[in-house]
């Protein structure tokens, strides 16, 4: 990436899967106008018959795929001596290479080739350095990405072509910091947890020291064509800055009104809920559900991603959202009333299948969970207790019945 202007940035062509679709303007208020042959829209809840809108806050659409954390930081130390660091940079900087469709063309920043990585090296590396600052170091300004954790978009050699080697930031590498000790295997650990209770995932590894998490991108097909994802917030209308303020029915309600197959998503949200209860994640945020579509009228739930225990971390953690007005890691009641609002039938054997799924799968996992220098495991099975255990039964006493005679 290349920035020849130290000029700040006030308009930014955007495309949509390669085609230019309108300008957005940062003036005293955000602005995005619509060109007048414009065909798809950027986001469902900005159809193309609005040509024009305006906003004092960046639209959601655009601010999905801003970083808040790590990655934001050091873009942030790299760049500010030279250019003005703020939203409308963070989209330049991402070009084409952001998740879903969306992409921007900016003037005075300069897309270049980049070279490629290639996955069992990353998995496999055992040199004196830490590969992930490399990857940092070398990928920054092309990992416009979001969420907190550490994390690059890395290139990848995918397909080899008639034209040569197809390249795609389709690796997502995540490692961890001194506060979250063992996050790259915690991960895996969940997400392994995940495929075991058939809930479908992308792509993912752990590398050979378990200090990286490694995932393939699964907005991108096989030959580099996009699919458009917008995450909850983004279908809410939602700011990044509000995505703990909602609900699992609130996700509900979204699927209600967008998914093409509500039942079919609405029995994976649930199951995704269960998961999240019974492995301890209390970071289930709305930015980390989304869904998936190759047109408006096809959208789906998109797989499980971003998946950790956080209670090891943080022992009195809750759920990132509420759960029938309260973020408390829910009782087994709990989770079935919200099955039952959602239209999901026998929930009570959803839930206690994937018990014994995750039980199962722990075993195998033994090697993994002792690796961690926090007892993931044990905190794991008090969840998979607390959402199976039955509420005891009152019954009324027997009554006294006084015969007359």
């Amino acid at each position: 990436m290349k920035i020849k202007t130290d000029q700040r940035i006030r308009q930014i062509t955007i495309k949509v899967a390669g085609e230019v679709t309108g300008l957005l303007e940062k003036k005293t208020q955000f602005e995005f106008t619509y060109h007048s042959d414009a065909q798809s829209p950027v986001a469902v809840s900005m159809p193309v018959d609005n040509r024009f809108y305006q906003d004092g806050a960046l639209f959601p659409i655009f601010e999905m795929n801003i970083p808040e954390g790590f990655i934001r930081h050091r873009i942030t130390e790299r760049l500010r001596k030279h250019i003005q660091v703020d939203e409308m940079l963070f989209l330049a900087l991402q070009g084409n290479a952001g998740i879903g469709c969306i992409g921007y063309e900016t003037e005075g920043i300069e897309q270049e080739a980049v070279s490629a990585e290639n996955l069992a090296e990353i998995l496999a590396w055992q040199g004196s350095h830490e590969l992930f600052d490399e990857l940092v170091n070398k990928y920054l300004l092309q990992s416009s990405i979001s969420g907190i954790q550490p994390k690059v978009l890395v290139p990848e050699v995918t397909v080899e072509t008639e034209k040569g080697a197809l390249i795609l930031p389709s690796l997502i590498v995540k490692s961890g910091d001194d506060e979250y000790p063992g996050l790259a295997l915690n991960e895996f650990i969940c997400m392994r947890l995940a495929q075991a209770c058939q809930i479908e995932t992308p792509e993912f590894w752990l590398s050979d020291n378990q200090q990286l998490f490694v995932m393939r991108r699964f907005d991108l097909k096989a030959n580099g064509d996009c699919r458009a994802m917008e995450d909850m917030a983004v279908l809410q209308g939602k700011s990044t800055n509000d995505k703990y303020r909602s609900s699992y029915e609130s996700i509900g309600k979204v699927l209600a009104f967008y998914s093409s197959d509500i039942k079919a998503d609405n029995e994976t949200l649930f199951k995704m809920l269960v998961h999240s209860c019974m492995v301890g994640n209390g970071d289930g945020h709305l930015k980390n559900y989304a869904m998936l579509y190759d047109d408006p009228d096809t959208m789906r739930l998109s797989p499980l991603y971003d998946v950790v225990n956080t209670q090891i971390y943080t022992p009195a953690d809750t759920l990132a959202l509420n759960l029938g007005k309260s973020k408390d890691f829910p009782d087994r009641k709990r989770i079935i009333d919200f099955g039952k609002s959602i239209n999901i039938k026998k929930c009570e054997d959803v839930i206690d299948e994937m018990a014994e799924q995750i039980r199962g799968e722990l075993e195998v996992l033994s090697d993994y969970t002792e690796a961690m220098t926090l007892d993931i495991k044990p905190s794991i099975l008090a969840n998979v207790h607390r959402t199976t255990t039955r509420t005891a039964i009152k019954t009324r006493a027997t009554r006294r019945h006084t015969k007359h005679y």
